[in-house]
């Protein structure tokens, strides 16, 4: 039974529950990207699908609007898969659990995927619709937005006519966006020496930390769980001899980590010096914390008796304690030309254990092209001076400010008419596919706007039912001025 029929706008809604209800998760989009190529054809409109499972929908005109200049739509059909630890959903192969108080619309134990799933509804119902004017529309939805832009790296637009595109990427009404920063994933496998060890194996999870976006949220000094866990570990190896089995946490390099752990072998007799130096390091944790992310939970378990374990050597261990220790994290650098607005940042988004190698994921954004060569540089000599493999992938460029814009003066003077006052006009440090798409159409006008939500790419993720609707009428009002 649908859970959102009875919100308004009812035909948003329909779709939005309806990509809900296929799972979507960064690189598991097979099934979304036929849908919306179903979706066109059973209207008759004009459909492809590449490669990469981009999809690229054009509608003609409504009457009186056929010969005008078509408008591209843009949004990505990837969603951050992000759920609670007692959450029994298969992301990868369950639908969400939408639910609404009329006030806002989330799902139950994960991610809602409103970032970017409200934009692909939007443009659904658009397309669905026979009554509202519009121009030619020419909708582009691309894949693995969340994970380096790879679908908009791909994409061929060499078939678009238009020059003009509302991206609906942005997660605070009224705020239009009009520049972003660039980025870049890196990728740091640390080789591990395993060995047999004999001891009393021992757990460290950290947990109760709000996470969220790491473009968006970085500015707010949120823990970071994996450096947190990074931390922990290298305390424990200054002055015990641990051998680490195995490590773990975050999503996805774009994420802030709410949750991690670890799993070492140690002596029986350092198991409770091991206890008293997790509880110091809470301690010191949860004070530097207090105010900015209050939530924090270090736990420490030990199994019941000894035993012998393959696990990583004291020495690989160490390195890797060491290595986390001394990564940059978080706001490097706040901008000297827009007030609060950070520069340059870097987030430690995933660590993960595939037999001998320790991988660590992070994304790095700067909108000061020279500072995020600089800090990759960096990444790469700490890869250097531990022995670890680094690689640099999903490289996109930032998105600059367009100091004419007929497109701008348009949006700006539709809302103004519509809620009598001017709109909030703002760069941003998170990333957005407006750099990339201007790179691959001359002369791009592009803006970037979206309905309210809070805490994406987090379990408590929610979109605003009334901001939904206030940027679907403001949306229309915009195609129709067009």
């Amino acid at each position: 039974m649908a859970k959102l029929e009875n919100i308004e706008p009812k035909e948003v809604f329909h779709f939005f529950e309806e990509l809900c209800n296929i799972p979507h998760g960064s690189g598991n989009l097979k099934q979304i990207s036929d849908y919306l190529v179903s979706f066109a054809k059973e209207r008759n409109l004009e459909v492809s699908q590449d490669s990469e499972l981009n999809v690229i929908i054009k509608a003609p005109g409504t009457a009186g609007y056929e010969d005008k200049e078509p408008v591209i739509l843009q949004g990505h059909m990837d969603m951050v898969a992000v759920k609670e630890d007692t959450c029994d959903i298969d992301m990868k192969s369950e639908g969400l659990r939408v639910t609404t108080d009329g006030e806002y619309v989330w799902a139950q134990g994960t991610s809602l995927g409103g970032d970017d799933g409200i934009a692909v509804a939007y443009c659904l119902a658009l397309l669905d619709s026979d009554s509202i004017a519009h121009p030619p529309l020419e909708v582009v939805i691309t894949t693995n937005e969340e994970t380096g832009m790879f679908g908009a790296a791909a994409i061929d637009l060499s078939s678009l006519k238009g020059k003009r595109m509302i991206n609906i990427d942005n997660e605070e009404e009224g705020v239009f966006i009009t520049s972003c920063a660039g980025g870049a994933r890196v990728y740091s496998k640390v080789p591990m020496e395993r060995v047999s060890v004999n001891g009393v194996k021992c757990n460290i999870s950290i947990s109760g930390l709000l996470g969220g976006h790491s473009g968006e949220m970085i500015k707010f000094g949120r823990g970071n769980a994996n450096i947190i866990a990074g931390r922990v570990m290298n305390s424990l190896s200054k002055e015990i001899n641990i051998s680490l089995i195995e490590i773990g946490g975050g999503v996805a390099d774009n994420a802030i980590p709410a949750s991690s752990y670890f799993e070492f072998v140690t002596d029986e007799a350092n198991v409770e010096k091991a206890s008293e130096i997790v509880k110091k390091c809470f301690a010191e944790i949860k004070g530097e914390l207090e105010g900015k992310d209050d939530g924090l939970d270090i736990s420490f378990t030990r199994e019941a008796k000894a035993g012998s374990y393959e696990a990583f050597a004291y020495v690989s261990t160490q390195k890797l304690s060491k290595m986390i220790s001394i990564m940059p994290d978080g706001v490097q650098d706040m901008s000297a030309m827009v007030e609060g607005l950070v520069e340059t940042s870097l987030n430690l988004g995933i660590i993960k254990t595939e037999g001998n190698v320790v991988t660590l994921e992070q994304s790095v954004r700067s909108s000061v092209e020279s500072s995020k060569q600089v800090l990759i540089g960096k990444l790469l000599t700490i890869g250097e001076l531990f022995g670890a493999d680094v690689t640099v992938s999903g490289e996109y460029p930032g998105w600059k400010y367009r100091q004419h814009s007929e497109l701008r003066d348009h949006m700006v003077k539709v809302y103004q008419n519509m809620y009598g006052k001017e709109p909030v006009l703002q760069a941003i440090h998170a990333g957005l596919e407006c750099g990339i798409l201007s790179e691959k159409i001359e002369n791009l006008d592009c803006i970037s706007i979206g309905p309210d939500m809070q805490d994406i790419h987090s379990f408590k993720e929610k979109l605003s039912v009334k901001s939904s609707a206030n940027v679907w009428e403001y949306l229309k009002e915009v195609l129709k001025g067009m």
